[in-house]
């Protein structure tokens, strides 16, 4: 069972500050609202921390927005694009066998095949003007970068993380060029994909995919609870409760599991980085550490606002195994 530690790092000292962002972002026509949205997105982290890829596109068919997110991490040095304000259309991906996900005028793709536990393949395409910045402001930056990717899915998650989300966790390789630099990719990876009639940015979370040899997880916290799961060595076993140092260089995490022993993880950011949303900014981070003594590498993001989730996730837990 899991073993009881004294307090989290920082957890009960957690302020909501509301840094001022450099103009009003065109993303708050969204705000708040429940109309239709989908999402899809790879991420990747090389498994010693050299490098890393995220690509996600958010589609708001309703609203007529599309999010674009793209991120290349290379020895320490970050490339951020994001757009918020970009076009979309009307019709709806998630439920298709097939679908590409795209942002009109901007040279980007994100194209599956099947969907689910049946996903056979997904093929990453983007050439973008990325600002090398850890808080880059929305909108084209100074530095060309381009990627081509695949993402080749080994197993999906079964445990549940959110209504209408499927998790499918496998191995990336990408041929990059960004900063004058090229290079190849290659790591564990987790593809996602989401359709929702609920608002987006509405709550605070804490969400973390992290994978190593044998094992994989996606974790998310929630102000009621946690939902996700591990799978180690071929067994899954969903989250029952989850408790995590807020958002900082180095986190401590200690997962509560439903049938199985709990476990306990040290992390290292190998980069902590921002994307101004409405009038905040998540934080995000490609990390590397150590699960119960198994090496693991991916990431933790956080969207922090009240109430808070970290003192509360102890509060919930104390005097539990």
């Amino acid at each position: 069972m899991i073993a009881r530690r004294t307090l989290l790092t920082g957890a009960t000292a957690l302020t909501f500050a509301r840094p001022a962002l450099a103009a009003p972002s065109k993303d708050v026509a969204v705000r708040g609202s429940k109309a239709y949205s989908e999402s899809s997105m790879v991420m990747s982290v090389a498994a010693d921390g050299s490098s890393a890829v995220t690509l996600r596109v958010c589609r708001f068919p309703v609203s007529g927005f599309t999010w674009l997110w793209c991120h290349v991490l290379k020895d320490g040095v970050l490339y951020a694009f994001t757009q918020h304000d970009l076009g979309c259309t009307a019709d709806r991906l998630a439920g298709t066998s097939e679908a590409t996900y795209s942002a009109p005028t901007m040279d980007v793709a994100l194209t599956r095949k099947g969907r689910g536990a049946r996903l056979t393949d997904v093929t990453l395409r983007a050439a973008l003007p990325f600002h090398r910045s850890r808080t880059a402001p929305h909108g084209p930056g100074r530095v060309q970068g381009q990627l081509e990717g695949q993402f080749t899915p080994t197993r999906a998650l079964v445990a549940p993380v959110n209504a209408g989300r499927d998790e499918v966790y496998g191995t990336f390789r990408a041929d990059v060029t960004i900063g004058g630099r090229s290079f190849i990719h290659e790591g564990a990876a987790k593809f996602h994909e989401q359709q929702q009639e609920a608002a987006r940015f509405d709550t605070p979370f804490s969400y973390g995919w992290l994978a190593g040899a044998g094992a994989a997880s996606t974790l998310l916290l929630l102000p009621q609870g946690a939902s996700g799961g591990w799978q180690i060595d071929d067994r899954e076993d969903a989250l029952a409760d989850m408790i995590i140092d807020p958002p900082g260089a180095k986190r401590r995490a200690l997962w509560r599991m439903t049938s199985g022993p709990g476990l306990s993880g040290d992390l290292t950011a190998l980069v902590r980085y921002q994307i101004p949303i409405f009038d905040r900014r998540w934080q995000g981070s490609f990390v590397r550490g150590a699960v119960d003594g198994r090496p693991v590498v991916g990431v933790v993001n956080d969207w922090t606002t009240e109430p808070d989730i970290y003192a509360a996730s102890i509060r919930r837990n104390a005097g539990k195994p």
